[in-house]
């Protein structure tokens, strides 16, 4: 039996163009001689369509497409996602159809951390086995779902995971939707890599974060490799999906580049993802700005092939502050300095907008994943942005990703000296973060210690559990280390960190709300924690630090 897998870049929302393609690919099917064509779950309407699932008339125009593509099942089969509509009920369904009959599938309901099904779909047990062609049983799945059956249907719209494999077992024929669909501020990435497994052998296994199309004969004997992903495969389809569907694929993409990791790797993301034309670069220095950094921005732009424009913003600050101090009395000089350090953001962010203005494009926003967390940015200053690239990405993910980029370019572009040296216990930097808001300045954060906080605490790990591994010394191997290299083996200094860390998080948690949509490579997103929790963690808190006599 021949099959054809669509791996389906299911545009979120745009039914007549999805189906569109989809009636494209079953006429080239028929060509090849096809028995069954498999496209991903949902993919008439895409997914992640948030409440727009709660618009009737919608979801009647959704079902209609089924009929559609039922009509094309005369001389072939046909499986897809749909939902199907009945009587103000919502099922989320995967169809099969052979010369214009049907079988059903309906997919039991997940609160997932990206879509939470039960807020828009019914539960329902339609389901049946489908014998077509030789006698083999099929039946229709999702995920990595596995019936009793000669062959499992798996349809799936699932994004990519940086921290999580998925495998499937079985004989599966496995169909995932690629590109991107949105969730709020989560632009969650479709990974792709439909296969083919049957008695243990992988006949067919596609390329991840791309469309594919491909005719599999389920009698092979020949088996295809294993195909594997990546963190910049993912983010180099998540921006160009983003720039092809938002904005059309033209405008120009402006970044501050600063010379420090994070605008470093934002930079070669960009050229990487769509070219050296498409990206305009702007050093935006005062005085606290050192000339370690200001090298690094031009030798990366060097190095990318794209202009960096070099300028100062001392007169547009001091021209601010003299604003407040003649016309409202403000003297900035007698202000926290805090007040000093948003100033130079917020300039930097005016002037970021106005270079987007002038040559017709939008900015790119800068921000890592511990920045969000934390709250470390001047809101309409370096929050700015049509979109976040690496806002999933703590520092240390970084890390790794600049010696993935360095590796794809074939030459150093993201500077070594920004990356650190780890050895035994010790870390060295050649260059620590920094804003360069103020002289000698470095980012309060603890990096590696902070950032495995801000990926496992309220998640993976709650702070009750934290507190009680610390004590027992049953902390994860990997956090060892740097609780002894930030002298937090002292009980005091360990839990005023984790106030500070926790009040820090709670404190400016309003700002998440307002930072750009960002690339998503986590399932579990950088969602705040609710006010009931963290009363909770205060407890146990407080309850530490009375056993240790620190109150």
């Amino acid at each position: 039996m021949k099959i054809a897998l669509v791996t389906m870049n299911v545009k979120a929302g745009q039914c007549k163009e999805n189906v569109c393609f989809m009636k494209e690919k079953i006429m080239q099917a028929r060509k090849d001689g096809v028995d069954l064509i498999v496209f991903p779950q949902n993919a008439v309407s895409g997914y992640l369509l948030g409440d727009t699932w709660l618009d009737d008339d919608y979801c009647r125009y959704i079902d209609s497409f089924n009929d559609e593509l039922i009509e094309e099942s005369k001389d072939i089969a046909i499986v897809w996602g749909n939902i199907r509509y009945r009587n103000y009920r919502r099922f989320n369904a995967a169809f099969f159809a052979y010369q214009g009959k049907t079988h059903m599938r309906v997919k039991m309901n997940e609160s997932l951390p990206y879509m939470n099904d039960y807020a828009y779909f019914e539960n329902n047990h339609i389901n049946s086995a489908i014998e077509y062609q030789e006698d083999m049983v099929f039946a229709l799945n999702f995920g990595n779902e596995i019936q009793l059956a000669d062959m499992n249907i798996n349809l799936d719209a699932r994004p990519y995971d940086m921290d999580h494999d998925f495998n499937i077992a079985g004989n599966v024929i496995y169909v995932n939707a690629c590109g991107m669909q949105n969730n709020d501020h989560s632009i969650m990435l479709m990974e792709g890599g439909s296969c083919v497994y049957r008695n243990g052998k992988c006949l067919y296994h596609a390329p991840y974060f791309k469309e594919d199309y491909a005719i599999i004969d389920l009698d092979s004997e020949q088996e295809d490799e294993v195909k594997e992903h990546s963190l910049l495969q993912a983010l180099t389809m998540g921006i160009r999906e983003f720039d092809q569907q938002v904005l059309g694929g033209r405008l120009p993409w402006v970044i501050g580049m600063s010379g420090g990791l994070d605008s470093s790797v934002t930079a070669a993301l960009f050229v990487y993802a769509l070219g050296k034309e498409r990206v305009h670069g702007y050093n935006l220095a005062t005085r606290h700005n050192s000339e370690t950094t200001k090298s690094n921005a031009r030798r990366e732009a060097d190095r990318l092939g794209i202009e960096c424009r070099e300028g100062t913003i001392e007169d547009l600050v001091t021209q601010a502050q003299e604003t407040l101090l003649k016309e409202y009395r403000y003297n900035v000089d007698e202000c926290p300095i805090l007040v000093k350090e948003n100033l130079q953001a917020r300039a930097r962010g005016y002037l970021l907008n106005s270079f987007a203005g002038v040559v017709g494009g939008v900015v790119i926003n800068n921000a890592n994943k511990v920045e969000v967390s934390l709250g470390y940015c001047t809101l309409y200053g370096d929050s700015i942005g049509a979109m976040s690239p690496i806002a999933d990405l703590t520092k240390v993910q970084l890390f790794d990703l600049s010696r993935e980029l360095n590796e794809a370019f074939e030459k150093e572009v993201v500077p070594n000296g920004l990356l650190p040296v780890v050895h035994g216990n010790q870390v060295d930097w050649e260059m620590p973060p920094s804003a360069e808001l103020k002289e000698n300045q470095f980012d309060p954060m603890k990096w590696f210690y902070h950032d495995y906080l801000v990926e496992n605490l309220g998640s993976r790990l709650s702070v009750s559990k934290f507190i009680k591994a610390y004590e027992d010394g049953t902390l994860d191997e990997k956090i060892k280390p740097w609780i002894k290299y930030y002298g937090l083996e002292d009980p005091k200094t360990f839990i005023e960190d984790l106030q500070w860390f926790m009040s820090t998080q709670q404190r400016n948690s309003f700002k998440c709300l307002q930072l750009p949509p960002a690339l998503c490579v986590h399932h579990r997103t950088y969602a705040s924690r609710n006010l009931t929790q963290m009363r909770k963690d205060d407890l146990y808190i407080e309850s530490f630090k009375k056993k240790y006599g620190l109150q």
